[in-house]
């Protein structure tokens, strides 16, 4: 397990997609980028996880993506993810996975404009990381970190992605970006923890608490994201409220390390904020 050698897989697939016609490009990605990361999986298959990975931030079947590689490639960037895996592995005693790095999707908007042209994506024991070539080595390590932290969270938790409620996702959240401010550093976190003040976030707060047991990670997402309907939550609500309750234990637990904390339970950390304080 650890990171592994996708370049050779992408650099397959533009080299069968130039023998090709372009109503087969799709076919094609499935078939070389996805079907050897299905075999890590019982309940998706290869045509399953091709669409979910496209919705995203991997890149389009006729991307133009050789350039893209080459400066990844350049970079080093397997390198880089390898030895910080390695470094987080040990640092929290976490868990093995299996680490897929693709370009990511320059038509994406969501991925270029608000999450600076990186974006990743996690199972129990599987990561993929869909990355644009101007990301500094600080910035993939953030990735990584945060993805990272959501398996060995996963791992604790021991629940399915049915089984997770919104509670747990919220916090799931907040303690990958925490890991990525105390691993990493300040100047890589993601916008959305600087978004909101705890005061702007408490009155959505309210309204929230009714579904924090629901269970099933794909009903959590307007709430995670917000609701654009404009009469719901707002943009990346319930990632802002995730790192402002796990910082507000941190606070009550300054001498807590990350390898503990992804142990400790979900209701509990949420006790120590005012988040909590606010469902009682």
């Amino acid at each position: 397990m650890g990171v592994a050698k996708s370049n050779l897989l992408v650099r397959e697939f533009i080299k069968r997609r130039k023998e090709i016609s372009s109503m087969q490009y799709f076919q094609i990605q499935r078939d070389i980028l996805c079907e050897p990361i299905a075999e890590h999986f019982e309940e998706f298959n290869a045509t399953q996880l091709h669409k979910y990975f496209l919705e995203n931030g991997m890149f389009y079947p006729d991307a133009k993506i050789h350039e893209e590689l080459k400066l990844l490639e350049k970079k080093r960037v397997w390198e880089i993810l390898q030895t910080h895996y390695d470094k987080l592995r040990e640092l929290w005693g976490g868990e093995d996975a299996n680490i897929y790095v693709f370009p990511a999707e320059r038509r994406n908007e969501i991925v270029m404009k608000d999450l600076k042209g990186k974006m990743g994506v996690s199972f129990h024991h599987v990561i993929l990381l869909f990355l644009t070539k101007e990301l500094t080595k600080s910035e993939i390590q953030a990735l990584l970190t945060h993805e990272y932290n959501h398996v060995c969270r996963l791992a604790t938790l021991q629940k399915k992605f049915h089984e997770l409620t919104l509670l747990d996702s919220i916090i799931i959240e907040g303690l990958a970006e925490v890991a990525v401010e105390l691993t990493v550093g300040e100047t890589v976190l993601a916008p959305w923890v600087s978004m909101y003040t705890k005061e702007e976030l408490l009155p959505y707060w309210l309204r929230v608490k009714r579904y924090l047991d629901t269970k099933g990670k794909d009903k959590h997402d307007r709430f995670l994201y917000g609701d654009y309907s404009g009469r719901g939550f707002p943009k990346w609500f319930g990632y802002s409220a995730g790192y402002l309750i796990v910082k507000a234990y941190l606070e009550k637990n300054n001498k807590i390390t990350m390898k503990d904390l992804l142990k400790i339970d979900t209701k509990e950390i949420l006790k120590a904020s005012e988040f909590g304080q606010e469902l009682r």
